[in-house]
């Protein structure tokens, strides 16, 4: 999945964003699936891309899902994630 960003799969963007919306549930509890998804996207780093990670911010999704998107982003501190909680 990594690929589509290092080719600039900027097509793909949203395709990947319904693999991280269909999976989270099931991906549970480190949401390595969404990790990838959220890896992918700040690699091909379109407006379009960084705005599905700014959804996947929001409090809908899973705190570590959240705190992956906000890292990518680089807006964790912002959104108030203790490091140390999520990472434990």
């Amino acid at each position: 999945m990594e690929i589509l960003g290092e080719v600039g799969g900027g097509n793909a963007v949203a395709c990947l964003f319904r693999v991280a919306e269909r999976s989270v549930g099931e991906d549970a509890p480190a949401y390595w699936l969404c990790q990838k998804v959220i890896a992918s996207l700040g690699e091909i780093g379109t407006p379009e891309a960084v705005e599905c990670l700014r959804r996947m911010t929001a409090s809908s999704w899973p705190d570590v899902v959240r705190w992956h998107a906000a890292v990518e982003l680089k807006i964790e501190e912002g959104l108030g994630f203790d490091e140390d909680r999520m990472l434990a």
